[in-house]
């Protein structure tokens, strides 16, 4: 050693942290995008839309039940026939089976009975009105004596049985429509 080798000192030593380690990341495996891709290929619920084309289901369904009223059968069936067609015809005009759109469905089949009903009732009295009977009574038209009599008092009370029937079958109609709507929205 030399004698200028303990005349300069030696620099002093940096405290430098050392690094903590890298945290451990658990192992995920290789990304899979099919169920980002499934749920993007998924239909966004149009809810105006399928309530429109729900609407169609209430002239068949008062179609329906005024041709089975007039020959003779219970024209409450036709209370499936509304819950049927409306939740179908929901399903293909919102592209999608209803979540949001499944209150104003119901809402729209139970207005359908509803009119349905009604259909039945203006059926009888048109076909009242038609009779010798009918035209004595002195009203100018058709429309005159159904618009008079539809929502009397006498006249509904006369369709007791049919209207419990109209809602016992109603009532039928939007339930089992509504768990098969659930059940596929499920699945």
């Amino acid at each position: 050693m030399s004698t200028t080798d303990n005349l300069i000192p030696e620099p002093p030593k940096a405290s430098v942290p050392t690094p903590a380690p890298a945290p451990v990341l658990p192992e995920v495996g290789p990304f899979d995008a099919t169920a980002l891709y499934t749920q993007a290929q998924q239909p966004v619920e149009i809810v105006s839309r399928g309530i429109l084309f729900s609407l169609a289901a209430v002239p068949l369904g008062m179609a329906v039940a005024v041709l089975v009223w007039e020959l003779g059968f219970v024209a409450s069936i036709s209370s499936f026939v509304i819950a049927g067609a409306g939740a179908a015809l929901y399903t293909k005009g919102a592209t999608r089976t209803p979540n949001r759109g499944l209150v104003p469905l119901v809402l729209v089949v139970l207005g359908g009975v509803a009119l349905s009903f009604f259909a039945v009732v203006t059926a009888d009295l048109v076909d009242f009105y038609n009779t010798p009977q009918g035209q004595s009574l002195g009203y100018p038209s058709v429309v005159d004596f159904v618009s008079a009599n539809l929502f009397t008092g006498n006249v509904l009370s006369s369709y007791g049985s049919q209207a419990v029937m109209f809602v016992l079958f109603a009532a039928l109609g939007v339930f089992g429509t509504v768990r098969r709507l659930v059940r596929a929205r499920q699945a």
